[in-house]
């Protein structure tokens, strides 16, 4: 079958927003290298996906330019600050060589002041006492009131911004990744960005930002400071809010899994939370870019290409998995790329693995009178690099 005749990935097929997998798995059986229609490299096996996420011969492509590039156009006619690339400048995932290194040591230096155990245990307490008495939830809902009272806390951000605000901005600032954005949505974005310039009135991680960055002797300005609260922000709201939906998700429609949450401990906890990282995976791509020509099943790859690596795939790829497509909560070995590998492992990693292992059992003790609500459809956001649920209902039993 020649190249033409294979599968092409298309992220606009029917029903994809709903369950990728399908379509994933098709490319990866079919076509696991290929080349996009925009001149993107597509990449769906684990362990083309693996080698290029721990290979040192890839950079990260740089958003911040991308969005500078395309701003003449976004902003042609319009009064609005154009601050798109000003905002992702400081994205660490984007970043390369000694910028990505020094700033990285600088957030994770400036997590580490703070005892996250206890404001997970304090925000839990606010949490099932606001849900106490329903009889229907939103689970999207719950978890991102949840990761909300977290972010608060860390940010600086109590008491002066909404909850539902809060919940736009990181997703909007989310959505300056995706693929495919329209003009009005880049717009939409900006005017976030601009809002939150307002929230981290009194914030002692940004202190923390600035004292690890001069002790490093970095010279950081207000904007680059901006840019790293807005990460922060995004990273820990947005990632957690989807980590934790599509988890419990999946424990709710199973009692064995229910079962497994409650009775267990730490060792076997852990193994599950790593499962249900593999499963869910919601970032579902992440972009490489090839510095030299390289070769991949007889396609010649040009320098300075985008690869697209899609993290959703091989994280369900049979030659790795066994039997991927199920929740298996002692699976054991389960080197997943939920997270990235290499040295853009995600650098809030440790974070997710902490809030899960603090809030999990608490949260699904709390939700085991409920049950998946499956008269309400799913709602999934049309997003493609992090599969997001919009509404998820569930109901008592």
């Amino acid at each position: 079958m020649d190249n033409e005749s294979k599968i092409v990935w298309n992220p606009y097929t029917k029903g994809y927003f709903d369950n990728p997998y399908p379509h994933l798995k098709q490319c990866r059986e079919e076509n696991p290298v290929h080349k996009g229609v925009h001149n993107e490299f597509i990449f769906f096996k684990y362990e083309d996906v693996s080698k290029i996420l721990r290979s040192n011969d890839f950079y990260v492509s740089e958003l911040s330019s991308y969005l500078q590039t395309k701003e003449p156009y976004i902003f042609k006619n319009t009064n609005t600050c154009p601050y798109l690339s000003k905002g992702t400048q400081k994205w660490p995932m984007y970043l390369n060589g000694d910028e990505h290194k020094n700033l990285r040591a600088v957030m994770g230096k400036s997590f580490k002041e703070f005892e996250l155990n206890q404001v997970i245990k304090e925000s839990l307490t606010i949490l099932n006492d606001r849900y106490k008495n329903s009889i229907t939830i939103d689970l999207v809902d719950y978890c991102s009131y949840f990761i909300f009272l977290v972010t608060e806390k860390l940010f600086g951000i109590k008491d002066f911004e909404s909850f539902e605000n809060i919940k736009k901005y990181s997703n909007m600032l989310a959505r300056s990744q995706d693929l495919f954005i329209p003009k009005q949505i880049y717009e939409e974005i900006n005017s976030w960005f601009l809002w939150g310039k307002n929230i981290f009135h009194d914030s002692k991680y940004k202190e923390n930002i600035r004292f690890f960055a001069n002790k490093l002797n970095l010279e950081y300005t207000d904007e680059d400071i901006y840019s790293i609260m807005s990460i922060s922000v995004m990273a820990a709201f947005e990632t957690s809010k989807d980590n934790l939906t599509m988890a419990l998700f999946e424990i709710l429609r199973d009692q064995k899994l229910i079962n497994y949450v409650l009775h267990n401990d730490t060792k076997e906890l852990n193994l599950l939370i790593e499962e249900l990282f593999r499963f869910s995976s919601p970032l579902q791509y992440t972009v490489r870019v090839n510095n030299e020509v390289i070769e991949y099943n007889n396609i010649v790859i040009p320098a300075k290409s985008k690869l697209y690596l899609c993290l959703a795939s091989a994280n369900r790829d049979p030659e790795n998995f066994t039997a991927p497509d199920k929740v298996i909560p002692n699976r054991t070995p389960n080197e997943h790329l939920a997270f990235g590998g290499g040295n853009h492992f995600c650098l809030g990693a440790q974070i997710s693995r902490q809030e899960m292992r603090y809030c999990l059992k608490p949260m699904v003790d709390f939700l085991k009178r409920f049950r998946i609500d499956d008269s309400v459809p799913t709602k999934w956001a049309r997003q493609i690099f992090m599969r997001t649920t919009n509404s998820l209902s569930i109901k008592l039993k």
